[in-house]
């Protein structure tokens, strides 16, 4: 049986032991993002001392109730609580971000042989996305921060040993946080990310070692609806939809983009883009045309609810976020779906649930081809 569980660790440290009366956890495993657990807790219950100071959070799985496993993006920080200190039943709620979180308390710094210009950390047109989250990662530990995070990529190579490619020089504002620089590197299609192990960053080309493709070969991942997944939901929207857009960049950009070609039922719809930082009209094109291109259709999030019980592939075990698996597409007909984030209950009964976020094959190439243009535009 499919079960989770919650152990306690002192601050970059040693196990305290094991959280054995939770009353509800929910965990979210996105793709390229942090994870975030929710749980709750009798304040009088054992183990209640466990977390009474700051500490750690790992998230164990079993799927027969007896062998336990850490998932590798399984570890949060124990950094905010809520309760009444009235209420004699004692009951808290815990919210916990990823480890990865820590990258906010770690901030850009100036060079200490370049000078900063306009406030800026000025990386070279030859730096690559490896590069410069190495040299923020070992300033920032030179000056204590981040000191229990490890990474397993360097300036040269991700962490498959590959070459990093895409050199992009930039200006990184001093100041801004380490997590932030490390999603905006994710928007500009620079790099994929995700931890390998509870303190442990990895970092890769992006579509390359992050992503698996479990759709395919002698025994692919396949979610059957009634007996892997329950529910298939889609949520279709028009809202985003526009067949014209208008960039307004520095320096009196002005850049229109169109779409001639989209089928709207109103007729023109309008899309404004205010970007700072935008010089020029390349850019600005670039932008407006990536905007009309993600507005030809309705935008569709797709939801599978999926059981535990029954099933013959589980998450965290046999796939995770970022993975290619065969779901219940348009009219239940399997499709390639990418995993874009896991979402896991347990009840204070012990049931375990779940839903999946997917994206078809043809959302997955438009957003490779968003974080392509949002690469251009930024390139100075």
């Amino acid at each position: 049986m499919f079960d989770l569980r919650l152990i306690a660790y002192d601050p970059n440290g040693a196990r305290r032991g094991l959280l054995a009366h939770p009353l509800h956890i929910q965990v979210a495993f996105p793709f390229n993002d942090i994870p975030s657990l929710k749980f709750s807790y009798c304040m009088h219950a054992p183990g209640a001392d466990l977390i009474a100071t700051p500490c750690e959070i790992g998230l164990q799985w079993s799927s027969d109730g007896n062998t336990w496993f850490e998932f590798s993006e399984g570890r949060f920080l124990l950094i905010q609580r809520q309760g009444d200190q009235i209420d004699p039943a004692g009951m808290w709620q815990f919210d916990c971000p990823g480890y990865l979180w820590t990258l906010q308390k770690a901030v850009t710094y100036a060079s200490s042989s370049i000078e900063p210009t306009n406030g800026n950390r000025v990386f070279s047109a030859a730096a690559t996305a490896g590069f410069i989250m190495q040299t923020l990662l070992g300033e920032a530990q030179t000056r204590g921060a981040v000191s229990g995070l490890a990474w397993t990529f360097n300036a040269s190579t991700d962490s498959s040993g590959a070459p990093w490619g895409n050199p992009m020089g930039m200006g990184v504002p001093l100041g801004t946080d380490l997590l932030a620089l490390l999603l905006r590197l994710v928007s500009y299609g620079l790099l994929d990310f995700r931890m390998t192990g509870a303190r442990q960053l990895s970092a890769w080309n992006p579509g390359t070692g992050a992503l698996r493709d479990l759709s395919t070969g002698s025994s692919p991942v396949i979610l059957r609806a009634g007996r892997d997944v329950t529910a298939a939901p889609d949520l279709v929207t028009l809202e985003d939809m526009a067949s014209a857009a208008l960039v307004v960049g520095d320096n009196n950009i002005r850049q229109e983009a169109f779409n001639v070609g989209a089928s709207l039922p109103w007729g023109r719809w309008e899309a404004g883009v205010r970007e700072v930082g935008i010089t020029s009209t390349t850019s600005a094109n670039n932008i407006g045309t990536v905007t009309v291109l993600r507005g030809a259709r309705p935008s569709v999030q797709r939801t599978r609810e999926i059981t535990m019980y029954q099933a013959r592939h589980l998450p965290l075990r046999d796939y995770r976020a970022g993975d290619m698996v065969l779901a219940p597409g348009d009219g239940g007909e399997l499709t390639p779906m990418r995993v874009r984030q896991v979402t896991l209950t347990r009840s204070e009964g012990g049931v375990v649930a779940g839903n999946l976020i997917l994206a078809d094959r043809r959302e997955d190439n438009q957003l490779r081809m968003v974080r392509q243009i949002a690469a251009l535009a930024a390139r100075p």
